[in-house]
């Protein structure tokens, strides 16, 4: 973002648009890196006349500023002297006042003998120290067209800071912004998939800081897909005032920096951890970080947690340090959910179960993952009985059949499959065989009862020991090795 003197803006018919650069301003673009290259270990203030010069006689010159402000922000300064300055003016200052050139040249003298060092080195390391003294030590890497995008970015930070509102319009996923929504605390409504940003003119106070916040979130806008935005914005100019309309989406002819967001960031070690904990406790469930975006009347919660099995989806919201202020606005977001969440909520704060609607797994350090594990057998327990009762009759025509195939055959659990009812069918390892199989079966094993040639035969079917004892035989061991089979008695 720039200070609003660098902003450059077209307004026209009541709209309003930063003056973006594009492949038509790359020699303006080489020509200010170039004047830093050329500047590389010597002082600022050189730097920045020779930054003036570039701009004589330029309408444009506050491009020119800009541009050279974005490449000043990442290069690198040093101090000039190996000397301490704040020390070197202390000693000079506590000679006192010189009234002539005879009396400098002994205090100097004096301080570079006090110092072990030259003359010119005392003289050098006086105000060494001042931003106009510093030495440029290093420029970044950076080609025209990153500086160009890095300016059109910035000017339309610099417009969207003084903001009276913000209408962002999505379609498909959008969660990662919602997050930054609520990670910046700023104020806002959602209506389907257009989300309203009061802007920062319109708070009484600490609107700076605001004005900050909302800027800082077009970045992670302008990195999604299909977005639209719309600002009124409040353009003053001494003591008049006009509102002009911005807009910009994605389709628009305006480069960008792309910003590259990972997607294994966690908010903190505690939800890490969780992470790692489910995981190893519950493989057969799936887990991922901040599924999706849950309304909450106008508003919306982003869980960090989302876990999935058969057609359950079941959301966590970690609730940890954060102050009063936003606790109170969290309870309330959560008195208007539309749909059930489980909250961790750290026992440290200044609140209690009883103020969150559903299910509360309190915290310290670590979540505990027995609730966790308790509470998500219950909702697989209540699924597979919900889809037993509204199970009509099952008809299974083959004689042997694997239960994954048939329950996707059948648009049902696995679980749902084991525990139904199945007259004619039995469950053997992963296998569902009929008793006219099992019958097939017996007159295959027929007096064969060595237990390695019997388990040829059950290999073959891929069928377990339980089908031996479904046909009314029992193993025979040997200490830990089968070696035969006979018929119960």
């Amino acid at each position: 973002m720039f200070p609003k003197d660098l902003l450059v803006v077209s307004r026209r018919k009541g709209k309003i648009q930063p003056n973006y650069l594009d492949v038509d301003d790359r020699e303006l673009a080489e020509e200010v890196i170039r004047v830093f290259k050329n500047s590389k270990n010597q002082p600022y203030k050189l730097l920045k006349t020779m930054i003036k010069e570039l701009e004589k006689g330029r309408n444009d010159y506050k491009i020119v500023r800009a541009l050279a402000e974005l490449v000043n922000r990442k290069c690198e300064f040093i101090q000039g002297s190996n000397l301490n300055s704040k020390q070197v003016r202390t000693f000079l200052f506590e000679k006192g006042f010189v009234l002539n050139e005879d009396q400098r040249m002994r205090v100097l003298r004096e301080a570079a003998k006090h110092f072990e060092t030259t003359v010119e080195e005392v003289e050098n390391a006086m105000f060494a120290d001042l931003p106009r003294e510093q030495v440029l030590e290093s420029i970044p890497r950076l080609t025209w067209d990153e500086l160009i995008k890095q300016y059109n970015l910035s000017q339309t930070q610099t417009l969207i800071f003084n903001a009276l509102e913000l209408i962002i319009t999505f379609q498909g996923e959008f969660q990662r912004i919602f997050r930054m929504i609520n990670f910046f605390g700023l104020i806002y409504e959602i209506h389907g998939n257009v989300v309203k940003i009061t802007g920062p003119t319109s708070i009484f106070k600490k609107t700076r800081k605001y004005g900050t916040r909302l800027a800082k979130l077009v970045p992670f806008i302008i990195n999604t897909q299909n977005w639209s935005m719309e600002a009124k914005i409040d353009d003053s100019y001494g003591k008049s005032s006009k509102i002009y309309t911005f807009e910009l989406n994605s389709s628009s002819k305006v480069s960008f920096p792309k910003k590259t967001i990972r997607d294994d960031q966690f908010d903190s070690q505690v939800e890490r951890q969780f992470y790692i904990d489910f995981k190893n406790f519950l493989p057969q469930w799936e887990i991922k970080r901040e599924p999706r975006f849950i309304k909450a009347g106008n508003f919306v919660i982003i869980p960090d947690f989302g876990f999935y099995r058969y057609n359950l989806k079941i959301y966590m919201e970690v609730v940890g340090f954060w102050t009063e202020s936003y606790i109170k606005k969290k309870i309330e977001k959560f008195k208007q959910l539309e749909t059930p969440v489980l909250v961790a909520l750290n026992e440290n704060l200044n609140c209690s179960k009883e103020d969150f609607e559903g299910e509360v797994i309190l915290y310290k350090d670590r979540i505990p993952i027995k609730p966790v594990i308790k509470l998500l057998r219950e909702y697989e327990e209540t699924f597979i009985q919900k889809e037993l009762d509204s199970l009509q009759d099952i008809e299974i025509t083959e004689d042997i059949i694997d239960i994954q195939q048939k329950s996707v055959e059948l648009n049902i659990s696995p679980d749902v499959l084991e525990k139904a009812t199945l007259p004619n069918h039995f469950l053997v390892g992963s296998k569902l065989v009929s008793k006219s199989f099992l019958k097939v079966l017996d007159d295959e094993i027929g007096e064969k009862r060595a237990f390695s040639e019997v388990k040829k035969i059950l290999d073959k079917y891929e069928l377990t020991d339980k089908a031996l004892n479904l046909l009314g035989f029992e193993i025979i061991w040997d200490g830990l090795i089968p070696v035969k089979i006979k018929k119960s008695e």
